[in-house]
């Protein structure tokens, strides 16, 4: 019978532990040199080696920054009493909810971050300033006091706005306030006599047909609501324009009126016949009035119509009827006027 006879070989403990490795260094003197010797401590002697040699080195992960705690690019700077330090603006009015209720909100916060905060008092202006032991904890300080103010900032209603203007939307497309028009016919007048029977015939128009319609010393309002574009493409367009109506009851009235008017005109030789219902509106915005040094392009109205679609402009009173001259400026500003009949 044979007996197996194992044993466990030991390995040295520098191969499995982290602690320094402990070492012994002899001098050695051989004729006039002397040279060193190095050795590694014993087990039996490694206790009375620890203590002479710095502790073995321990990880201080919970001292160290995060990228993560960061929600911007900032200065946490280390202070002449060796602490972490950094300072930052927060809007006064939302100072309240740092703080909250006999500071109860700012002290839990303190005592979460292991920081010292300081916030200034109501109605007086400065920084607020995070101090603390190491950077994690300022920067995660910092960080929760951001995400407060964050929230909060949702809650308030959005005063401004960010936004590129949309393509070829200059201030010279706009139709100027003090020309804003409601469009009932155009005409081509090539002489002082087309003006002239332009003239006679709107005065006929409106003898025969507009004075029983819409009575002298009675109010009658025009609302302008809506937009409208006078192609399909809102990325392409030429003009702009606000719908116009009276209400339900007096709509009719002013759109039989247009009719009635491009009638008249038409059968004088003066327009084109009009097949289809006069469109009622107010050209707020065409690409002609661009001036003369810009360049010559469509506006996108895109972003436009999706804001103002439905928008209520205002309301006026419909108080006069005009046969104006284009390009022309009277004393007020509007279009010079050949013919004006008061309503």
């Amino acid at each position: 019978m044979f007996s197996e006879i194992t044993t466990k070989r030991q390995f040295p403990d520098f191969l499995i532990s982290k602690r320094p490795i402990p070492i012994n260094v002899v001098s050695l003197k051989f004729a006039n040199n002397i040279y060193w010797m190095s050795s590694v401590v014993n087990d039996s002697d490694s206790e009375s080696f620890q203590q002479n040699y710095l502790r073995p080195y321990e990880d201080n992960e919970e001292g160290l920054l995060d990228c993560c705690d960061t929600e911007e690019n900032y200065d946490i700077l280390l202070t002449k009493s060796g602490k972490f330090m950094t300072s930052f603006y927060v809007p006064s009015s939302l100072l309240s909810f740092i703080i909250g209720s006999k500071g109860i909100k700012l002290k839990n916060l303190q005592k979460i971050t292991n920081t010292l905060i300081k916030v200034p008092k109501p109605n007086e202006k400065g920084n607020i300033k995070v101090t603390g032991d190491t950077e994690r904890k300022v920067a995660s300080a910092r960080t929760q006091i951001s995400m407060i103010v964050m929230q909060q900032r949702d809650k308030l209603p959005i005063k401004q706005i960010l936004r590129q203007p949309p393509r070829g939307v200059t201030q010279s497309v706009f139709q100027k306030p003090e020309k804003l028009h409601l469009t009932m016919c155009a005409l081509t007048l090539v002489d002082d006599q087309e003006v002239h029977t332009a003239q006679k015939v709107l005065q006929n128009c409106y003898d025969d047909f507009i004075s029983h319609i819409f009575k002298k010393n009675e109010k009658h309002l025009i609302i302008i609501q809506g937009l409208e574009i006078m192609n399909d493409d809102p990325s392409e367009v030429n003009i702009l324009y606000g719908n116009v109506h009276m209400g339900s009851e007096q709509n009719e009235k002013l759109q039989n009126m247009a009719a009635k008017i491009s009638e008249y005109y038409y059968k004088a030789g003066l327009a084109r016949r009009q097949y289809d219902r006069v469109k009622l509106h107010v050209t707020l915005m065409n690409t002609n009035f661009r001036n003369a040094d810009e360049k010559c392009e469509h506006f996108d109205a895109t972003y436009i119509l999706e804001k103002f679609h439905n928008y209520k402009f205002g309301v006026v009173n419909f108080t006069s009827i005009q046969l104006s001259i284009r390009f022309t400026s009277g004393d007020d500003k509007y279009y010079d006027s050949a013919l004006t009949i008061d309503i």
